[in-house]
């Protein structure tokens, strides 16, 4: 697709109108292209641009592009300067985005909405109900949802997105669970609207979303009497909401000295992270990919931007090292580059690349999870482990708590100890064993749905 945006009138152009149009082209390239990786060259300069550009935006605007901006400057800065770049969207998007927002809403005549909150009821917010695929967040929230129905908690489920039959199914078996979908003409405004109806209506002890910046950053700035709770699916430095609820991986000393981070355990439903997969799905592939009894094969599943130059290095050295090895790759957006650079082992039949993809098929294919450097992947290892499969990688400064989620004994310093690892993996029958075991334990450990909401009644 060739681009057909104009940076330099984003740059210089003094039409807020003309910049406004181009920065809508830049981010429909970005995203319907897959996020192309080059696009780092355009960050610091929109950095100083964005500011003053927000200050043109009506309502509408603010709540669909700024949200828009903030997933770019989030995914393209992923590994580059991830946690430098968390303060630099603070402090270049979303202040000033705030500041204009509230002047934005009572302009249209938000006020405050004021009334008496009903314990027992809970309003979540999130962008998809669904819980396979590379939305991560979906199984938390319905972990979540499913927390709250068995405490005998009332839950209406806004969703701006999909919704899957797991959903469909719990809305199905419990009266107390009610799932609501914008419409396809369905605008922020129009969304801000409703989510202020049903706050009237429904009078929720507590607001729940896994989103950042969105429609429910000016229902928190229209100052609903409920107190609204972030659930941070990465992203932390976020300027608003009641409660910012971070997972052990997400919560150093530092953070958790502002009164408004709160720890909260890990909590995912085990059956979410390993569902069954019928074996014949699982044969057809491996006779597809033609894979034999000696093959060992490695697997990482994630957003192509997680897939760095140095991890591709690491995946080279350790294919070339045994010819059996073999490695699927699967994840969304951009991964043209990846298939360059492995190009040699793709023709092979030694790595297969896949765009976004089941990864519970793919996780039971699989023998090896091979982490991803330098920013760790997620709930993608955790599906990993929950399967006895290991997780193996190498130590990086942005490990930090995500050490809690893994096996320090497959977590080595350089490629060389990789490959050694590996060769122990494929060969002693009994440490794989072993380590696919606690591998599971790991996994198991993350269902604290029952503690999780015991800590969110008390906020």
């Amino acid at each position: 697709m060739k681009i057909d945006f104009d940076f330099e009138k984003i740059k210089t152009n003094d039409n807020y109108v003309t910049q406004k149009q181009e920065i809508e082209k830049l981010l429909n390239y970005y995203f319907v292209n897959g996020r192309p990786q080059f696009f780092i060259k355009y960050v610091d300069d929109l950095f100083k641009i964005i500011p003053n550009i927000i200050h043109s935006f009506n309502l509408n605007e603010l709540l669909t592009l700024v949200p828009n901006l903030h997933q770019f400057f989030y995914t393209i800065t992923l590994n580059e300067y991830y946690v430098d770049s968390q303060k630099n969207i603070r402090n270049n998007l979303l202040l000033p985005f705030s500041k204009n927002l509230i002047e934005s809403l009572s302009q249209n005549n938000f006020k405050k909405l004021t009334y008496k909150i009903e314990e027992k009821n809970y309003l979540l917010i999130c962008r998809h109900a669904v819980t396979r695929g590379m939305y991560a967040p979906g199984t938390v929230i319905y972990s979540l949802a499913s927390a709250l129905l068995r405490a005998k908690k009332k839950v209406i489920l806004v969703t701006l997105g999909e919704v899957d039959n797991k959903f469909l199914k719990l809305k199905k078996f419990s009266t107390n669970f009610s799932i609501m979908k914008p419409g396809g003409d369905s605008t922020p405004l129009k969304q801000l609207n409703n989510l202020t109806h049903i706050c009237k209506i429904f009078r929720p002890n507590k607001v729940i979303t896994e989103m950042p910046v969105n429609v429910v950053t000016a229902l928190y700035h229209i100052n609903i009497t409920s107190k609204i709770l972030y659930w941070s699916p990465g992203f932390t430095e976020v300027p608003w909401y009641d409660k910012i609820m971070l997972v052990p991986e997400l919560a150093d000393k530092k953070k958790l000295k502002e009164k408004r981070n709160i720890l909260i355990p890990r909590s995912i439903n085990f059956d979410l992270l390993n569902p069954k997969i019928k074996k014949e799905v699982i044969n057809n592939f491996k006779i597809n990919n033609k894979f034999t009894c000696k093959n060992f094969i490695l697997g990482t599943f994630a957003r192509y931007d997680k897939i760095t130059l140095d991890y591709l290095k690491i995946v080279s050295y350790l294919l070339e090292q045994n010819q059996f090895r073999k490695i699927i790759l699967a994840g969304s957006n951009d991964n043209v580059a990846v298939k360059e650079y492995l190009k040699k082992f793709i023709i092979n039949n030694q790595a297969i690349i896949l765009g976004q993809s089941n990864v519970h098929i793919l996780g039971n294919i699989c023998d090896v999870f091979v982490d991803t450097i330098p920013f760790p992947c997620g709930s993608s290892a955790l599906e990993m482990m929950a399967k006895g499969k290991p997780v193996i990688g190498i130590h990086s400064k942005n490990l930090a708590n995500y050490k809690n989620s893994r096996l320090q004994n497959l977590m080595v310093k350089n490629k060389f100890l990789l490959n050694e690892l590996l060769v122990k993996l494929e060969n002693d029958k009994n440490f794989y064993n072993n380590v696919s075991k606690d591998s599971i334990k790991i996994a198991k450990n993350w269902d604290n749905s029952f503690e999780l909401v015991k800590i969110i009644e008390k906020i």
